[in-house]
């Protein structure tokens, strides 16, 4: 039941990371403080989310290599997409970990600058790169079942 879930859940924490990063573009732009607090929020439910979204993709790989013939049609793209996807949600985790401490010791670095805001922007192009990926290895399972 949870790798079915997975598509559905993985785009809320894709969707809050990208606008979470345009928030922080907005902050450092346009020196707006309260843009590094919408961004730190939505970066934190993004973070506990994706426990859903590894949950669920853990759950769909399973499903996978259990049938052997599918995984081997599919076994590059599905390493990649397990790859990117659970690095995205370490360096998420890490990173809003770094961001929350940094702001509540007030480290003015933390609210000024580009440090975050460059990484908050790369790990949006992170997760776009591993969401493509598993667009592909969704298409390679598609064309696998119609092929066979």
């Amino acid at each position: 039941m949870m790798a079915e879930l997975h598509p559905f859940f993985v785009h809320f924490p894709i969707a809050l990371i990208l606008v979470a990063s345009g928030f922080d573009l907005f902050a450092v732009l346009w020196k707006h403080a309260a843009s590094i607090k919408v961004a730190l929020i939505l970066q934190v439910i993004a973070a506990v989310s994706s426990i859903l979204v590894a949950l669920s993709g853990n759950q769909a790989e399973l499903s996978v290599t259990g049938e052997p013939s599918l995984t081997q049609y599919v076994d590059e793209a599905l390493q990649t997409h397990v790859t990117f996807g659970n690095a995205s949600i370490w360096i998420m985790v890490l990173f809003v970990l770094g961001r929350s401490i940094a702001i509540l010791e007030k480290r003015p670095w933390a609210q000024e600058g580009w440090i975050f805001p460059g990484i908050s922007f790369s790990l949006a192009i992170l997760i776009m790169v591993t969401g493509l990926y598993g667009g592909a290895l969704s298409r390679e399972i598609l064309q696998y079942y119609i092929t066979h």
